[in-house]
């Protein structure tokens, strides 16, 4: 992997996935630095090759940003809105002051993790040209978001909306069985896996352009009740009853990136629970 404009790379949240993409970027040769909110986090950033800053932003100071930030070429926000977790969150104010200190140092490129949450209820197959609606405060705010990022004059921000994230110790077959119960049987998945998320990624450093947004979707969509019901065999948990109530079917395409930069998807069929 190389990129002959890019060197210097900051992936603002070093969690779940930040932390290997992170990882991935150092291997490919590029200067990494990376963020995280927890002291005790700062070592395994540095273990892994890349330089670590420690830093919290809030909807009303991000200036302990500026170290991070200094000389960066592109910038990955991988941040979390955790709006489930705290629901008087302002996540897009949180945005609005990361956005102040990427101009303050003058940084022309960013990648921003979204999420397919921002078409709401929305049915049918769904590419990038469907509307967003959003119905959930997370799904609201992440659509504010990307607004703020695709038309700041300063930056180009390129826009990721990725479906429910599966991967190591991560799976929604473990809460979905504790429930005992899933609605929407027939409703076909929208998930991709880690590894996929990191490749889109590196594909879209590889390749940037500006005022742009990609869904990324495994194009794999059996239904809910054929998925989870392999995958609970795969866990060895019990076989959830599945209900037809709260029926709602969708697809959402990630053709748009794959017909532009050819991109391969490596985990095809999500029956993983690394």
């Amino acid at each position: 992997m190389e990129e002959k404009n890019i060197k210097s790379i900051g992936v603002l949240g070093c969690g779940w996935l930040g932390l290997p993409l992170a990882k991935q970027l150092v291997t490919a040769g590029y200067s990494v630095r990376g963020t995280t909110t927890t002291k005790e986090k700062l070592t395994e950033i540095k273990s892994a090759g890349v330089s670590p800053f420690l830093s919290e932003c809030t909807a009303s100071d991000c200036s302990s940003l500026a170290p991070f930030l200094l000389g960066l070429e592109l910038l990955i926000i991988a941040i979390p809105p955790g709006i489930r977790q705290h629901p008087t969150k302002r996540f897009d104010l949180v945005i609005e002051e990361i956005i102040k200190e990427v101009n303050a140092h003058k940084i022309r490129k960013v990648i921003f993790i979204s999420s397919t949450s921002v078409y709401g209820q929305a049915v049918g197959k769904i590419d990038e040209s469907h509307e967003a609606n959003p119905d959930s405060e997370s799904g609201k705010q992440l659509l504010a978001c990307e607004q703020k990022l695709l038309i700041n004059p300063f930056f180009e921000s390129c826009i990721l909306r990725f479906g429910g994230l599966i991967g190591p110790n991560r799976h929604p077959v473990f809460s979905l069985a504790r429930k005992g119960e899933i609605s929407n049987a027939e409703g076909r998945i929208n998930l991709i896996h880690r590894t996929d998320c990191i490749g889109l990624i590196t594909t879209c450093i590889l390749n940037f352009k500006g005022k742009v947004v990609y869904n990324g979707v495994t194009p794999y969509h059996p239904s809910r009740k054929k998925y989870y019901t392999e995958m609970a065999k795969l866990a060895e948990l019990p076989i959830p009853v599945f209900l037809s109530t709260n029926k709602k079917d969708r697809v959402i395409s990630s053709a748009k990136i794959q017909t532009a930069f050819g991109f391969r998807f490596m985990v095809e069929n999500l029956l993983t629970l690394n």
